[in-house]
């Protein structure tokens, strides 16, 4: 009886093929941050994609004016270098974090880590209905 026992505790654990112990917490859950005006985060992680495909004319419609105003045509121009410099400096890095600060109802400021290296910090501006940059530095 005594030799059948290891037998077939080590028969159960095999044939069970679940896990009987954890140790940790195992792998932590990744978030998913959707791509859009919805939220502070998502215009940001918008913004990173219109500016990785080189799309200056999306990236500067999600930005606006820090009172929220759109910008006028030759302030787009005059954002043109600014914008091509972010792009060589997030040249295809992933955003590998994130985190939002909450300035009041309607201002955020998102801090982004690109590529496990740079810190980016976003300020962004709710209006009607929709997030929108206002300034990265």
């Amino acid at each position: 009886m005594m030799r059948s026992f290891p037998t077939l505790l080590i028969a159960s654990l095999l044939l069970t093929g679940c896990e009987l112990f954890v140790i940790g917490g195992g792998s932590p859950r990744t978030r998913v941050i959707e791509r859009n005006q919805q939220s502070a985060e998502g215009v940001v992680y918008l913004w990173k994609a219109e500016l990785d495909t080189n799309n200056l004319t999306a990236v500067t419609e999600l930005m606006r004016h820090p009172t929220g105003r759109k910008f006028l045509a030759l302030e787009r121009y005059e954002l043109a270098d600014d914008l091509e410099r972010w792009r060589v400096i997030m040249a295809g890095k992933p955003i590998t974090s994130s985190a939002v600060d909450t300035l009041s109802a309607s201002s955020h400021t998102v801090r982004a880590k690109v590529d496990y290296i740079r810190d980016v910090t976003f300020s962004t501006i709710l209006q009607d209905g929709k997030w929108f940059v206002t300034n990265v530095k």
